[in-house]
């Protein structure tokens, strides 16, 4: 057999695809894989003697839906009912069914709230029969100490959603309770890779840019508060069946309809009045800003206890200054938000440049930053029967948000906004960040101790800065001290500047039970595929001069002869990027790629108060080397390795298929039998998929895709306004 690290992305696939065969023909235990979407309710029925009742009855009732699951006791007196829905209240009713065990008398217990991705333990203690009775009772169940918990977990549920604080609306002002979390970071990693998932489908920012989550390259929610139901953090999960994240993974399950026509509409508002103005004995500008979100969020039934909708949209808008540094009107101290700039320099630029090059460079103090967001969610929920039930949604986020130019060194000499440096409004620009997700699910169950839950979605990223319009050459011009003062034209690195990347995925997991042993496999598959387009200065050709005189000067020279090869002055830089391959208009670097992932894994109870998990993961990754740029130049080259020896790479070459193997031990042991005291503990390796930018970068940095120029002290590229003069 072909070794998984030089094999193809077909001999990849076929392994997958052998593994998700596995999990549809073994036993499987609980199904959680990345994406956990639903809870469970496991128990022990015993009768007075303290005997397991095997054969009996259980039925959980989903009270606000409808919704019923069914399942029996096994040989040993356990039940275990996977894929509920989580929240609740349930109705959990434990009944005798005939046979040759002694009869007893039905027991109900109430109140029973299911959990995301934590099994409901739920002991049952049942009577025999002397007079017909039926028992009922409240049950009183801390998901805290429940058997299948192994690792460091949270859980947010719906109550807590409604109640705790949040100006942001995202997610991380949920996450914050984790105790391992920093912010978007939990246990000290990158929050780049966390992996992210809404009803079991991933939800990354999986290029890599931003803030590691969606929402943030805008700073905004992909889905609003108001449609999640329940949220679920691992920073240390010992059950296989969680990964492809190194920091944590953090699932979330949105909100169903029910048998009640509920809803809500509502307005959130805030403006400058809100914020502090002092900080430390300092004076703080918030700057005037207002904020809005209008939302509207409906639940109902369709058909009662068979079909369900939700839905809710949330229309976001947010104007605040782009910044808050203001100009010098001369004489004034250059402090706090009072710049170096004088406004005198910036109104004779500006005029300068309309009268002579028909440019606008709009304003430079006072600048709105407008962030616009649409939040857009259609959930279904559909029971074909207690066996079977199939869920759908759909969301969609629509947003930008105005930002300041780049202070990156790669254009120029670097700027930084502040009190010594002032941009015009025009060469500032805006990013877009738009996500279009849709996932299915089915959980049935099969016979009496075989269940399935088979999961498919897409989504689909677009984060592209917005179009600059006609292009200006990039000017940067310097102070006294050889910093940036002021700029204009269009943005460095705006042009052409394109990110979409798609992801489609599907999982399955089966789930069967035996006395004592839960044996569990599964698979995973994932095809994502980047297209990203970007010049890293300047399409439109970036100049700077040491003054305001020397570009005058220049420019000057330029309206007298057009056509001149030399400057009068000496400019400090001029640099320009352009296209090498013929018939390309921009810079695409297409990135394909399959992840697929495989697991098993044994639950063991040695004792009824002893839960031992023991088990496997692999995870591959498999790259699409026919997108590369080669270059033969640097292919002919020779190097030497750590061991001195001539060693040749290929520059298209992108890396090879790795086995990452993730095993994993843990135990939970119910320390008195009474969910009081509980010990548990584990070790294991977790992996990731890399980010995805690192290797597009590796596809269009190889010396083929662009060309470029950069020249200092260059008298022979005098100002033009011309962007492919050079």
């Amino acid at each position: 057999m072909t070794p998984l690290r030089n094999a193809s992305p077909t001999a990849i696939l076929r392994t997958c695809a052998l593994i998700a065969l596995l999990a549809l023909l073994g036993p499987v235990g609980h199904a959680s894989a990345q994406g956990v979407t639903t809870g469970a309710v496991t128990g022990l029925v015993t009768n007075d003697q303290r005997q397991p009742v095997v054969g009996a009855s259980v039925i959980a009732v989903h009270l606000p839906s409808g919704t019923n699951y069914e399942t029996t006791t096994r040989a040993d007196g356990r039940f275990s009912i996977l894929g509920m829905r989580v929240g609740g209240p349930y109705s959990v009713t434990v009944a005798y069914t005939g046979g040759s065990g002694t009869a007893f008398e039905p027991k109900t217990e109430d109140g029973v709230m299911v959990n995301l991705g934590v099994g409901t333990d739920l002991p049952v203690s049942v009577r025999a029969i002397t007079v017909q009775e039926n028992v009922q009772v409240v049950a009183v169940v801390d998901p805290v100490f429940s058997s299948s918990r192994t690792g460091a977990a949270t859980a947010v549920s719906r109550a807590d959603i409604a109640q705790l604080p949040t100006i942001s609306g995202r997610i991380s002002d949920l996450t914050r309770l984790t105790p391992q979390a920093t912010g978007s970071s939990f246990a000290g990693q990158d929050a780049r890779q966390n992996n992210m998932t809404v009803d079991g489908s991933s939800f990354n920012s999986s290029f890599g840019l931003g803030q590691g989550q969606p929402g943030g390259r805008t700073n905004v929610a992909p889905i609003s508060l108001e449609s999640i139901e329940q949220v679920q953090v691992s920073v240390a999960p010992f059950d296989v069946r969680q990964g492809n994240f190194l920091g944590g993974g953090v699932n979330t399950v949105t909100r169903s309809g029910t048998n009640q026509l509920t809803g809500s509409v509502y307005h959130r508002m805030r403006n400058e009045n809100y914020v502090g103005t002092e900080a430390r004995g300092l004076a703080v500008n918030p700057g005037t800003f207002t904020f809005g979100n209008t939302g509207v969020w409906v639940g109902a039934p369709i058909v009662k206890n068979k079909l369900f909708v939700f839905g809710n949209y949330e229309n976001e808008k947010k104007n605040a200054p782009l910044h808050t540094f203001t100009a010098n009107t001369g004489g004034q101290t250059v402090a706090g938000s009072v710049s170096r700039v004088l406004a005198s320099d910036l109104d004779t630029l500006s005029a300068y440049l309309k009268q002579n090059f028909s440019y606008t460079t709009g304003g430079y103090q006072n600048l709105p930053a407008e962030t616009p967001a649409k939040r857009y969610l259609l959930r279904g929920d559909y029971n074909l029967s207690s066996s079977n039930k199939i869920s759908f949604r759909y969301s969609q986020l629509d947003s930008s948000d105005g930002k300041v130019i780049s202070g990156s060194t790669s254009a120029g000499l670097g700027r930084t906004l502040g009190i010594g440096f002032l941009p015009f409004a025009a060469s500032n620009y805006a990013q877009l960040e738009n996500i279009k997700s849709g996932v299915g699910e089915w959980n049935g169950v099969l016979g009496s101790s075989v269940s399935n839950s088979l999961i498919a979605g897409y989504t689909t990223n677009n984060e592209n800065r917005t179009d600059p319009g006609k292009l200006f050459p990039f000017v940067d011009i310097l102070g006294p001290d050889g910093t940036a003062y002021a700029s204009f034209g269009s943005e460095p690195f705006t042009p052409n500047n394109e990110l979409l990347f798609h992801t489609y995925q599907f999982q399955d997991n089966v789930t069967k039970f035996s006395a004592k042993h839960s044996l569990t496999f599964g698979g995973t598959l994932q095809r994502y595929q980047s297209d990203n387009s970007f010049f890293n200065c300047c399409k439109q050709g970036a100049y700077v001069y040491n003054s305001l005189a020397d570009f005058y000067a220049d420019a000057n020279g330029y309206l007298a002869n057009p056509n001149r090869t030399t400057s009068p002055i000496t400019p400090r830089r001029y640099q320009v990027r352009w296209m090498n391959i013929p018939g390309l208009d921009k810079p695409l670097q297409t990135l394909k790629v399959w992840y697929g992932g495989g697991y098993a894994q044994d639950e063991w109870r040695p004792m009824a108060n002893l839960t031992v998990t023991a088990g496997i993961r692999l995870d591959v990754s498999a790259f699409d080397n026919k997108t590369a740029f080669t270059n033969p130049n640097a292919d002919a080259l020779t190097f030497r390795d750590e061991t001195g020896a001539a060693v040749k790479y290929s520059s298209g070459q992108l890396p090879e298929p790795k086995n990452l193997w993730s095993p994993r031990a843990g135990f939970n042991w119910d320390v008195a039998r009474d969910q009081k005291t509980q010990v548990r503990g584990g070790t294991g390796i977790f992996t990731g998929p890399p980010l995805y930018v690192w290797i597009s970068n590796q596809l269009g940095n190889t010396g083929v895709l662009q060309g470029s120029l950069l020249e200092d002290n260059p008298t022979t590229r005098p100002f033009s306004p011309d962007i492919n003069r050079y």
